[in-house]
């Protein structure tokens, strides 16, 4: 028997001496150009049918484009594929496939030229963002009073540097739409885990506490799951620092908010308790920081202070507190008049 190309006698493989076989051996099949997806609005790739932020088409995913696409002829034993990028114009990679194994006992090694196309498309975080989808809402309240403006564009600042913190490792986290009601403001937020963490930091930096609720919203046939959506109420307290609130058949003056806890001072003993949030439901507020009047005192004796009602002038006699001993005749103070008592503030 002979070779059919050359006509040699040597042992033939497939009716082919070896060195025209290994010659005419074709490692690979190449289709005529390999293609890869990134999103037309922010630039991620699709990559082991992930989509990633890498930045950069880097060779990992040329490489993988390329091998999706292509077909190792299997009798190639112990393949090995590099992908050398030789050029790029815009969205069409020039590359090399460096193809090399083992055939017939002998080593073997192939350069196959192929383009790589980038095709542009849609990732699923973009997708959700586009179509307005939301996983939760903020809802900012306040208790027993309307929310103030100067609340409201704090809250939307404090939002906005959050998202834009939280945007960094999360893709969902955004405001789709920002609602302005009578009891409030409603910020649909893409991402629950994002909006969790806003409510929380909110309720750090402006007091108050927290309610959560859910419902099902519809069906992931997918993975078999049932689809959620939250509501997470911030509620900032019924009072401002400076007000005054009745607790415990107390009454104190409000003077630091926290996000554990707040503080107020007793105005009959001028002493400072923390209250838990928890106990919250079991305050009233009686008087605001706009009540407080100003008067003035008219004598002081070692244990009293006597003062001019600030609404009919009268004399009133005050206990006298250690704190007070820097007061003098004639000078003027803060006092607040709650059930028609006079407290003396420091």
């Amino acid at each position: 028997m002979f070779c059919l190309l050359c006509n040699s006698e040597e042992k033939l493989y497939d009716g082919l001496c070896k060195e025209c076989f290994l010659k005419e051996f074709e490692l690979v099949e190449v289709p005529e150009y390999a293609t890869f997806t990134v999103c037309s609005h922010c630039g991620a790739t699709l990559k082991h049918d992930k989509w990633v932020q890498t930045g950069y088409y880097d060779d990992e995913i040329i490489n993988d484009a390329i091998q999706k696409d292509i077909e190792i002829n299997p009798k190639l034993l112990n393949p090995v594929i590099e992908t050398q990028i030789t050029n790029n114009r815009g969205t069409v990679y020039d590359c090399i496939l460096h193809v090399s194994g083992n055939i017939i006992g002998e080593p073997i090694e192939k350069k196959y030229p192929i383009e790589v196309k980038v095709e542009k498309g849609v990732c699923s975080d973009c997708s959700k963002f586009y179509s307005g989808y939301y996983e939760a809402v903020i809802q900012l309240r306040a208790d027993d009073r309307k929310l103030e403006e100067s609340e409201i564009e704090e809250a939307d600042l404090f939002i906005s540097n959050e998202i834009q913190r939280i945007s960094k490792t999360n893709k969902l986290a955004y405001v789709t739409e920002r609602i302005v009601l009578k009891e409030g403001i409603d910020y649909e937020v893409g991402s629950y885990n994002a909006a969790h963490k806003i409510a929380i930091n909110m309720q750090k930096q402006f007091g108050g506490h927290i309610t959560e609720s859910r419902k099902i919203v519809g069906h992931d046939k997918s993975k078999s799951k049932d689809l959620y959506r939250s509501w997470l109420s911030v509620r900032l307290p019924s009072f401002h620092r400076n007000d005054f609130i009745e607790y415990d058949n107390k009454i104190l003056e409000i003077k630091k908010i926290g996000s554990h806890k707040f503080v107020g001072r007793n105005i009959h003993t001028y002493e400072d308790e923390s209250i838990s949030w928890k106990e919250y439901d079991k305050i009233k507020k009686i008087a605001t920081q706009n009540d407080i009047r100003q008067t003035t005192i008219t004598n002081i004796t070692p244990t009293d202070i006597q003062v001019l009602d600030p609404d009919n002038y009268d004399t009133v006699d005050l206990k006298k507190h250690e704190s007070m001993e820097r007061f003098n005749i004639g000078e003027e103070i803060n006092v607040i008049k709650i059930k028609d008592r006079t407290y003396i503030l420091i």
